[in-house]
């Protein structure tokens, strides 16, 4: 009977010994499962840290201008600073290799795409391509001609505003004779339309004479120079040059040293020019250029908070012009040149 009680009781013992046994190592399981799942956890976290916004950009041209130039940096510094990753493509003067190029960013599926086009028109097949792909459609720079449903949001200048100013000014200087030299932008960019018909309407409401008004492809300098000096070898007379942006507003008077005509504050024709860069500010401070209309080319930032309200689910402006303003050799002053940024 001894024997039996004691065989019970080593039994018992080793019964207990095996369940404590299997309870250390249900233990050990659970602390594992734990230890995996926080593990993971924190590699999804990292993950979700390291995707960036990427952002495809169609941009006109590399190096069309100088304002073309402080406009492509605006964006590279603009986006760096906000963690963005950037894929920026250039047109390069070709309005279907733009086309082109928007529809790779879509296919890449980029989570915004933000165009400047070269042409006002032709966008639409894209923009509803990046509507059906559930990209959003920002223009910048220019606006293009399309319907609201088909973009998301647009910043851009108000040419014809900017072109409207300019032609104020002009009949506020009361010239005897208005001789108007327009020289204009690329054909069908929205630049050079808003600009155009500004002066074109203005000179009809007012009596004044275009005498010249062709457009510059790439608004070249080069091209802005010679074709004034073919209008001053053809003895053409002019009193103003109204020329849509800064670089060929320099072409022509470089045309106008090369024959000896005076133009500026004390000159006999009146230089109006458009996008205001500070080195042409400073031919405003000096009197080389009567007027020049800002065209601001920061658009970068505004693009990274527009964005950055889109990542946080908030209401944004559907169409924002950009604040301008413009210089009249007359007012200007050395600290407002001093300031310029670009």
């Amino acid at each position: 009977m001894k024997k039996l009680f004691s065989l019970f009781l080593v039994l018992a013992l080793v019964l207990s010994l095996v369940a404590c046994g299997t309870k250390a190592d249900t233990s050990t399981s659970s602390d594992n499962t734990t230890d995996t799942t926080d593990k993971a956890e924190e590699t999804k976290a990292a993950d979700t840290a390291d995707v960036k916004v990427v952002v495809g950009v169609v941009q006109t041209n590399a190096n069309e201008s100088d304002w073309r130039t402080a406009n492509t940096k605006s964006f590279n510094e603009a986006f760096g600073d906000a963690g963005f990753e950037l894929k920026m493509v250039f047109g390069e003067g070709d309005h279907a290799k733009q086309i082109s190029q928007a529809q790779q960013l879509i296919q890449e599926e980029v989570d915004y795409l933000v165009v400047l086009g070269l042409q006002a028109t032709g966008w639409e097949d894209v923009a509803k391509a990046a509507k059906e792909a559930g990209i959003p459609f920002i223009m910048a720079d220019r606006k293009l001609e399309l319907s609201e449903d088909l973009y998301t949001a647009m910043v851009c200048s108000d040419f014809e505003a900017e072109g409207v100013k300019a032609v104020d000014w002009l009949k506020k200087q009361a010239l005897a004779v208005n001789k108007i030299v327009v020289l204009g932008g690329d054909t069908g960019s929205s630049a050079q339309l808003g600009r155009s018909k500004a002066m074109e309407d203005g000179a009809k409401a007012n009596g004044w004479e275009i005498v010249f008004n062709q457009n510059m492809k790439g608004w070249d300098e080069t091209l802005a120079k010679q074709a004034v000096a073919d209008l001053i070898a053809s003895g053409t007379q002019f009193s103003v040059i109204y020329a849509e942006n800064d670089n060929m507003a320099r072409g022509a008077c470089d045309a106008m040293d090369a024959a000896g005509i005076t133009y500026g504050k004390d000159g006999d024709v009146k230089v109006i020019a458009f996008d205001a860069n500070k080195w042409a500010l400073e031919k405003v401070l000096a009197g080389q250029f009567n007027l020049d209309v800002e065209c601001n080319p920061l658009h970068g930032p505004r693009i990274v908070e527009l964005i950055n309200k889109l990542e946080a689910k908030e209401t944004v402006e559907k169409n924002a012009y950009v604040n301008e303003e413009m210089f009249d050799s007359a007012t200007i002053t050395k600290e407002i040149v001093d300031a310029r940024s670009y």
